[in-house]
């Protein structure tokens, strides 16, 4: 079943629900219905990445944008699962934007939220008001007054919306995901070694069992070195 929403799919207007996706329905099956991922199948292994985690380490990684309506279904699930992760496993999520303007405001949001701890209490909302409210949080003054509705600080996230801190931050991620040669989202890849192929997995609870299984075999190969 397809999860991904193609870059060159997304219209240069107002975000949108963008895709009708049923693979992360609550009628999702178990996960102990996916037998052991194969390579080739369910992950492929890629040019080895840099990661941005401490030596002992694995690292997750989310290409998403706020403006992907599969990304969007598939949020509170990852939300869920990202609390069972082990110790050793650090989560990070990375927006996309390929350079246009609007998934660059998008991205701006995430980082500015980000940097004043906010990030993960708001980005559900953030979701929400694109794909079911119709808000235009891309408009800078709309998303300020929204976050600060919303409880935010409206004077740190202005000061940090196109500050340099952020607008690197955004690069960094653009940089990041040509690296890896993301073409849609959302998308997963471990240790910068394995990419997750979500096409492959009949439910998000199958995909999230694989990709965990993924994660134990990136840390057999970490435990060798």
């Amino acid at each position: 079943m397809k999860i991904r929403s193609l870059r060159n799919s997304w219209p240069m207007v107002l975000f949108g629900a963008l895709l009708s996706v049923s693979l992360f329905a609550a009628s999702s099956l178990p996960s102990s219905a996916l037998a052991a991922v194969s390579e080739g199948k369910e992950f492929k292994r890629i040019a080895p990445q840099t990661t941005d985690v401490p030596a002992g380490k694995i690292e997750v990684v989310e290409f998403f944008s706020y403006g992907c309506g599969a990304c969007a279904q598939l949020n509170p699930q990852v939300e869920t699962w990202k609390k069972t992760l082990p110790a050793d496993v650090v989560f990070h999520k990375v927006p996309v934007s390929w350079g246009r303007e609007q998934w660059n405001a998008m991205a701006r949001v995430f980082h500015a939220l980000d940097a004043i701890g906010e990030e993960s209490r708001l980005s559900a909302d953030v979701f929400n008001a694109l794909q079911r409210e119709g808000i235009n949080l891309t408009d800078k003054k709309i998303f300020l007054d929204w976050a600060e509705k919303k409880g935010g600080d409206r004077k740190k996230l202005e000061g940090l919306y196109d500050s340099f801190a952020v607008n690197s931050k955004v690069m960094q991620g653009n940089k990041k995901a040509e690296n890896y040669k993301v073409q849609s989202v959302p998308r997963f890849y471990i240790n910068g070694r394995y990419e997750i192929n979500t096409d492959a997995f009949g439910s998000a609870a199958q995909m999230f069992s694989g990709i965990d299984e993924v994660i134990a075999i990136a840390r057999k190969e970490t435990s060798k070195k």
